[in-house]
């Protein structure tokens, strides 16, 4: 069983020095788009795509702001579907896509995997097919689920996974997952925990932004952060980043040796994975 940990995209944000610790007042914050390919006896699983191959090919008019608001240099090779098939599988060889939310940044990729099972919180669901407000209207696109996936959409059955709400148990054989809520960023936005015959990696998403946050023994936050914070507070998809925090902080206390957790943008992060560190380091 092995894990690939992706790059799906390397954003330049403006003002990200403030969220993921990297750049400057002066220069757009560089980060990472990291997604998970995990390979398990019922095919492949990926942990959110990143934005798809047509986002960057041709980008629907607000899509391209998306991206431009990124700072995405619009790589094709970068793209979740490219990185597939460079390690030598077809893209219908990813059988399982668990997202933690569906903005275009972690879903854009759907249209990939087109035979893919899509496994998704029934409160972001919810959000994506019946959107309440101008806010889920604007940051979910159509064009992301007109291929019709086959959607698994789970629910809250009474389930706990280290003391946190969770969806039931996914089995794949020798790995399985469960969706963890963490609202907020969006509201079905969750955490996806992946059970490894060594362990659990926990990917957060977008419920922290940046490693300090959820340092067990030494929390701290990244340069300027209260500067940004009354900018970040006004901006819905920013608004409660970081609340999580103090629960993962606790949980990576509790459970270090066990549970490895990991979050959607800050290069920290990816490069620490990548670099094969040992669960609980780090």
């Amino acid at each position: 069983m092995r894990l690939h940990h992706l790059n799906c995209g390397t954003i330049r944000v403006f003002g990200g020095v403030a969220m993921i610790g990297t750049g400057s007042l002066r220069t757009r914050a560089p980060g990472v788009i990291h997604c998970v390919l995990a390979e398990t006896d019922d095919g492949l699983l990926l942990i959110d795509t990143g934005p798809g191959a047509r986002d960057y090919a041709a980008p629907t008019p607000l899509n391209r702001w998306f991206i431009a608001l990124a700072g995405l240099p619009r790589d094709s090779e970068e793209t979740a579907v490219a990185q597939v098939r460079r390690l030598g599988y077809a893209p219908e060889d990813v059988r399982h896509i668990a997202l933690t939310h569906f903005h275009f940044d972690h879903a854009g990729g759907l249209p990939d995997f087109p035979g893919a099972k899509v496994h998704i919180f029934d409160e972001e669901y919810a959000g994506v097919m019946r959107p309440r407000d101008i806010y889920e209207r604007f940051v979910y696109r159509p064009e992301h689920w007109a291929h019709r996936p086959d959607w698994a959409v789970h629910a809250l059955a009474g389930d706990r996974w280290f003391g946190f709400d969770c969806t039931p148990l996914v089995d794949l054989g020798a790995t399985a997952f469960t969706l963890v809520p963490l609202p907020g960023h969006t509201r079905g936005h969750c955490g996806v925990a992946l059970r490894l015959p060594g362990g659990w990696l926990f990917h957060c998403g977008d419920a922290y932004t940046f490693h300090g946050d959820v340092d067990p023994d030494r929390p701290f936050r990244p340069p300027y952060y209260r500067l940004f914070r009354p900018y970040f507070a006004m901006i819905g998809p920013f608004r409660k980043i970081g609340e999580h925090a103090p629960r993962l902080r606790a949980l990576r206390r509790a459970h270090g040796d066990a549970i490895q957790l990991t979050n959607a943008h800050d290069p920290h992060e990816l490069e620490k994975f990548r670099a094969g560190e040992p669960p609980g380091a780090g």
